[in-house]
């Protein structure tokens, strides 16, 4: 998955009005990316939504944010970092991430298989060798409410449309977890999401997460995180703050899919 060009993130509706200048955005973006990864559900259907969010101020605009993922951030196929965590030894962090053991140790300039909790070592070239491996999804939060906005199509002033995530009732400071073994692609802010975390799972797969209280964001741009390890909190939706909720998206070969694994 190139989340390197775009990642799409589920659109939803706005509490309030979009201003010209966001619609304008909105507009650009559309138009600069190819109508099947937006999932929307024809052509005709992106140009009629294009020219209604033009109208500025006249309905609730949808947001659908189009993240261009910087060159600071880590690319898809290179190296990733990972912290050693207890039980870890070379042998069983090269088999989880695809590498072989010799590109492991090359990588680290390792003359010992020794390691230390907490040490960095780099993983090249991560899950290469693990194009149609299937995952094993967990929770990426304790308990999951019931869903606010569903994945899936809906009508905004009788045009179809297509929600690319959900959202699911959560309350704020919440923990957010790693749903599977992956790789942190970004983190950062969009404009009525708030933070957003995605990560890049074998099988190419992609998880989107958001909001994330900033201050609370435990790992880094290009790290490789376990299943289970500890994301962030969330935080105050910038939309619908009487009800707290967190936005999930599951994404297989850059298109949105049911998040339906990430609530087993």
């Amino acid at each position: 998955m190139e989340l390197n060009k775009v990642a799409l993130l589920g659109n939803k509706m706005a509490i309030g009005p979009c201003s010209g200048r966001s619609a304008a955005r909105l507009a650009r973006l559309l138009r600069e990316q190819e109508v099947g990864s937006s999932n929307l559900p024809a052509p005709t259907k992106l140009k009629h939504f294009i020219m209604l969010t033009a109208l500025v101020n006249l309905f609730l605009c949808p947001l659908v944010i189009l993240v261009g993922l910087n060159a600071g951030s880590a690319q898809a196929g290179t190296d990733a970092f990972y912290l050693v965590v207890p039980g870890d030894n070379l042998t069983y962090i090269s088999k989880r991430f695809g590498i072989t053991l010799k590109e492991l140790r090359q990588a680290n300039n390792l003359t010992s298989d020794r390691l230390s909790i907490d040490q960095k070592l780099i993983v090249p070239h991560p899950f290469k060798r693990l194009p149609n491996t299937k995952l094993h999804w967990q929770r990426p939060c304790p308990k999951d409410g019931r869903i606010l906005r569903p994945f899936g199509q809906y009508k905004a002033k009788n045009i179809l449309m297509a929600r690319t995530g959900e959202d699911r009732i959560c309350p704020v400071g919440s923990p957010v977890y790693a749903p599977a073994l992956a790789v942190v692609k970004h983190i950062g802010e969009l404009d009525g999401f708030g933070t957003v975390i995605i990560l890049q799972h074998k099988g190419s797969y992609a998880t989107v997460f958001s909001p994330l209280n900033p201050r609370t964001i435990a790992v880094g741009e290009g790290q490789a995180v376990n299943a289970g390890q500890l994301l962030g909190q969330t935080d105050q939706p910038v939309l619908d703050e009487s009800r707290p909720y967190i936005h999930i998206e599951l994404r297989k070969n850059e298109i949105a899919i049911d998040p339906k694994p990430l609530r087993p």
